[in-house]
């Protein structure tokens, strides 16, 4: 488990100090995926780099399994940095090192390792992630995907607890991007490992998230679990996130005067069950539905769709009602949404 509390963090600048974090406080569980959301400048790459303390909180407090991080040595946060692996943007491999001695690299600086321990080791971890071929190609022989593949060998080598991807996916294309998630998804399942995600990418979070903290100017304005934060938003910031992957404006063609129009909200259940049809027959409402899609969110199907209810009032009404006692969530739409 992965505590954060009250922790601010300070940065002295030529222009005064810049406060990046400010009281913010989180738990995140051992075996999630947990996602940190934010637009450039949130404050969300400081906060993960206080969990392997590269950088030191101005105040509060890191706890990894009961032992606040922020209080330890260098000789003993070495030690405890085996336990956390990482995984960058730009994926930081040694241009003068083949992808054998890059993925060694942290094994030797463990020195608890024999040479056969870790040329096994190597080549685990490349027929983990697919590369077992490129073992002595060096990183200007690989590919976006293939160098991202081979840090996160690299994180894993020490078999650690928990992993950190710091946009790990910004810098590839959508398909190398689904590639590295299913991977990430993989070692999560797999290997037990807690992962950590920064990301300004929604899709990032829908894909594979369990759990998600929303950031803006160095404070956490908004966590819940993926399926709830992307069925019901609060903050502004938040629901600009959602919106920039479910696209849910109604489109100008449909013509919202004079005409019973709803926003039906179905979770993965009522998705399965012929719930609108047959409740339309039983309070005789015909719903008909103009826009909108599923998606998957975790593995799980969400419904976000337009409809259109024709039928007297009072039975539309009832039908709503029983719609709702359904865990449907209905939002009645009043001309264009915002």
């Amino acid at each position: 488990m992965i505590e954060i509390e009250h922790v601010t963090k300070q940065f002295q600048t030529k222009k005064g100090v810049v406060e990046a974090l400010s009281d913010v406080s989180l738990t995140i569980e051992k075996g999630q995926i947990f996602g940190i959301v934010g637009y450039s400048g949130a404050g969300k790459s400081t906060l993960v780099r206080l969990i392997n303390k590269l950088e030191k909180p101005t105040s509060g407090r890191v706890v990894i399994e009961g032992e606040d991080i922020t209080r330890l040595g260098q000789q003993l946060l070495r030690k405890r940095r085996q336990n956390i692996g990482m995984i960058f943007q730009q994926f930081n491999l040694f241009r003068a090192k083949t992808v054998e001695d890059n993925i060694k690299y942290p094994l030797k600086l463990t020195k608890k390792y024999k040479k056969a321990d870790i040329d096994k080791r190597v080549d685990e971890l490349l027929q983990f992630v697919g590369l077992l071929d490129k073992k002595h190609d060096y990183p200007s022989q690989l590919s976006g995907g293939q160098k991202q593949r081979i840090g996160i060998a690299r994180a894993l080598a020490t078999n650690p607890d928990i992993l950190l991807c710091d946009e790990a996916t910004s810098a590839l294309d959508p398909e190398t991007t689904d590639e590295i998630l299913k991977l990430l998804k993989r070692i999560n399942q797999e290997l037990n490992i807690t992962i950590v995600m920064i990301t300004h990418e929604m899709e990032v979070v829908k894909s594979i998230c369990d759990e998600v903290a929303v950031m803006e100017k160095g404070k956490i304005v908004e966590q819940n679990k993926v399926f709830e934060l992307f069925t019901n938003p609060v903050h502004p910031t938040t629901k600009r996130f959602v919106h920039s992957v479910l696209n849910d404006d109604i489109p100008l063609e449909v013509d919202v005067r004079s005409r019973r129009l709803y926003r039906f909200i179905f979770n993965h259940q009522q998705i399965l069950k012929p719930v609108l049809s047959q409740i339309g027959r039983q309070f005789d409402v015909d719903f008909n539905i103009l826009y909108g899609g599923i998606t998957e969110l975790t593995d799980k199907l969400f419904g976000n769709l337009l409809i259109e209810a024709v039928g007297s009032d009072n039975r539309i009404q009832n039908a709503l009602e029983e719609l709702t006692r359904h865990g449907i969530q209905i939002k009645e739409v009043h001309g264009f949404e915002n």
